[in-house]
């Protein structure tokens, strides 16, 4: 029996991550609608940021200065 060479799903962590992330928010679009789903993906967004800062990993200094440069 050959063995298939072992992919390394890690080089392409971005790729199917936005490629989920495009799945899930075309079928919020069918099925909800197109502000609905804008609102959604707002208060998931914030939620994550949120969460981040509370797990130390997100620089809020850092991000006032990146946009009001």
């Amino acid at each position: 029996m050959d063995k298939q060479p072992k992919i390394d799903w890690k080089k392409y962590r971005g790729r199917v991550l936005g490629l989920v992330i495009a799945f899930l928010f075309a079928l919020l679009w069918v099925t909800i609608g197109f502000g609905e789903t804008l609102l959604v993906m707002v208060i998931v967004g914030v939620g994550y940021l949120i969460g981040a800062y509370f797990d130390g990993r997100l620089d809020v200094n850092a991000w006032l200065k990146y946009f009001f440069k």
